[in-house]
């Protein structure tokens, strides 16, 4: 599992759900200047090889491009990159997050984040590439500490160090679900959706000692409570992406699949790909 665990379901999934992961080093310095997500956007945490983090620093803009292996009929596969981000804002840095991987925070849209995400539960490879003139962002101001409010669940769940390691109590995030589905063809495909939106974030704590896990907790409502538990039951992959200050809108965010943004002319023209 890639993302989110609920603390009673995690030593059912500590075993799989760690599977491919590095665990963080206790960084060397302090991480450099951060910034907010514009208005619209997502801060979303990526953990990359090192040579994609290495040049960047907070600030920067970049496009974010993928590999992308397309079957060919003749039963090889074709390999090329796609831009799944024109532009995309770098808001914090951390080159030193384990052994062989930097720690980015981009901001993305809401629809770049569910692509982002799939590719990341994909192991897709994904590039950096800076681009000139970046952005004016403004500084990222510390939350106030926040209450659980009447009528409220806090609900904490255990998470990847990557997802923690810029998350602050008091900041709001989409949680984003990655989940295997059923195509037209009968094959199986990756999808994601914005599962919750604009969820108060009450606490976050790194990973200690040896651990392999944070832990975050969330304020949802009753039913948002229920829906979050009923995707760690479903084992699927699920992504904090961190709101602009003061964003509070809400729209519908529609699923998607890579197959409809990077697939074949066939995937990318069929509604049901």
């Amino acid at each position: 599992m890639r993302r989110l665990l609920a603390a009673a379901a995690f030593a059912a999934l500590a075993a799989c759900g760690a599977c491919g992961r590095k665990s963080p080093e206790a960084p060397a310095s302090e991480p450099e200047t951060a910034f907010a997500p514009p208005a619209g956007r997502r801060a979303f945490s990526l953990s990359i090889d090192k040579s994609q983090a290495r040049f960047l620093a907070p600030g920067d803009a970049v496009e974010v491009a993928i590999l992308v292996e397309t079957p060919r009929a003749d039963g090889t596969s074709e390999t090329r990159s796609e831009v799944l981000s024109p532009r995309a804002e770098v808001l914090r840095v951390r080159r030193d997050w384990s052994d062989d991987d930097g720690l980015v925070q981009l901001a993305l849209s809401p629809e770049e984040v569910e692509y982002a995400a799939l590719a990341v539960q994909r192991e897709d490879r994904l590039f950096l590439n800076k681009v000139a003139e970046p952005p004016v962002l403004a500084p990222a101001a510390a939350p106030s500490k926040p209450a659980l409010e009447r009528g409220m669940r806090g609900l904490a769940v255990l998470v990847y160090p990557d997802q923690q390691e810029f998350l602050d109590a008091g900041a709001r995030v989409d949680v984003v679900a990655a989940r295997q589905s059923a195509k037209a063809s009968g094959k199986s495909e990756a999808d994601a959706l914005v599962l919750l939106q604009d969820v108060l974030v009450l606490g976050s704590e790194p990973i200690q000692g040896n651990e392999q896990w944070a832990t975050v907790q969330l304020m949802l409502t009753p039913d948002q409570a229920q829906t979050l538990t009923r995707a760690v039951a479903a084992q699927d992959d699920l992504t904090l992406a961190v709101r602009a200050d003061a964003d509070r809108a809400t729209r519908p965010v529609e699923p998607i699949r890579m197959s409809r943004k990077f697939g074949t002319a066939a995937e990318r023209g069929s509604p049901k790909s």
